[in-house]
């Protein structure tokens, strides 16, 4: 059974909703049957849900004999959802339609330096002319946080790259001013939701989403749920201490304080660059370093890639996850990225666990602010139902 309260209409139709996108549509008698519960009930809720224009049903060709099903599917017209993303300098906006297609994108040159406010600001401004963009009703808003997140308050926590980043109430500030529902969760963790629902990992349950940007986390879908934890620290994985690779003697070693963010992240490898070459590279600098087969920057590349697969060693041994998918600036590089860390990942696995295939995400930078339209279209509730 569900487990839901029926007489709690909003959620229970949502939960229709979801199980119809999760499927691809489905017909009045399997949505009762995949909720286990009795199709008059579920009946009363879709015959609301189309009536107010969220669902559209159409009759499926067939061939086999006897009426052919109805199917219900998300009707694409009836709403929007924006979801953000962004870090230091850089923001990433994407809208999605209420039958989840992507319909617009946009990548911002962001101004961390200038402070919370200043940020905070930029935020709203550009989430006003994307919904100008979509022309269609704003349902509610997603927000991929980098740092440590409060969900249940929608507070940015704490994040050292920008200025005055602290206990920042950004759903409230964000509803407010788009006048809709508005929901925060840390980035890496959108990101393992927008593989769900929009990538590679699309039907997966169980599901590892590995984030690589200035620093280093983990998003973790458990039986079809994002994995936030009991402190919603789910998947922090950055301050874990970790052996480090030399590329040069092909030797690891483990120092203390070695931090799986001291040496994993992009920001690392810049400054081990940084350190190697004597100059700073910018990460696309750096990413078109290595394409090119520059010495240093592969060298630095194949270190933090090796500990990314050392990572993933130790994570798949917890959860037993169906799929793992790569995410963040170095997925550009391919092959070139992935072959190190599957081949790290393969050394260091147990004897007891079997491999799990490793992928590098599709969606490209775009892949937080796509998982932020997917939590807010996770935990938007539909309204005046019934």
């Amino acid at each position: 059974m569900l487990g839901l309260k029926f007489q709690d209409n909003t959620d229970f139709a949502a939960e229709i909703i979801r199980k119809v996108r999760e499927h691809n549509g489905l017909s009045r008698v399997e949505v009762a049957r995949v909720l286990g519960v009795a199709a008059s009930t579920v009946g009363r809720h879709v015959d609301a849900l189309v009536a107010e224009g969220y669902f559209e049903e159409s009759i499926e060709p067939t061939k086999e004999a006897g009426r052919p099903p109805t199917r219900l599917r998300p009707n694409p017209k009836s709403g929007c959802f924006l979801g953000v993303d962004f870090h230091a300098d850089m923001m990433f906006l994407t809208a999605v339609d209420f039958a989840q297609q992507p319909i617009a994108h946009k990548r911002v040159k962001l101004n961390g330096k200038d402070g919370a406010d200043a940020v905070m600001q930029q935020i709203i401004d550009e989430l006003k002319l994307l919904r100008k963009k979509t022309r269609l009703h704003l349902l509610a808003v997603g927000l991929a946080l980098p740092g440590r997140v409060s969900t249940m308050r929608g507070l940015g926590v704490k994040y050292i790259h920008i200025p005055g980043w602290e206990d920042v109430p950004v759903a409230a500030k964000v509803s407010a001013a788009m006048k809709a529902p508005s929901f925060v969760e840390n980035n890496i963790r959108t990101m393992a939701l927008a593989e769900r629902w929009f990538g590679e990992a699309q039907g997966c349950q169980d599901l590892i989403c590995l984030g690589v940007r200035f620093g280093v986390s983990a998003g973790v879908i458990r039986n079809g749920e994002l994995a936030t934890g009991h402190r919603e620290l789910g998947g922090e994985i950055r301050g874990w201490n970790c052996p480090v690779y030399d590329a040069s003697t092909d030797e690891w070693t483990w120092r203390a304080g070695a931090t799986i963010e001291k040496n994993a992240s992009m920001r690392s490898a810049l400054d081990k660059d940084a350190t190697l070459r004597g100059r700073i590279l910018e990460t696309d600098e750096f990413i078109e370093a290595v394409k090119n087969g520059d010495e240093i920057a592969t060298r630095v590349m194949c270190e933090v890639a090796s500990i990314h697969g050392w990572i993933i060693s130790q994570i798949v041994q917890l959860i037993d996850p169906e799929l793992v998918v790569l995410a963040g600036p170095l997925t550009s590089l391919g092959d070139q990225y992935l072959d190190t860390v599957r081949t790290v990942a393969v050394k260091f696995e147990s004897d007891y666990h079997p491999s799990v295939p490793i992928r590098i995400s599709s969606m490209g930078e775009f892949a937080g602010s796509v998982g932020a339209a997917a939590l807010a279209l996770e935990k938007w509730r539909p309204e005046n139902l019934l």
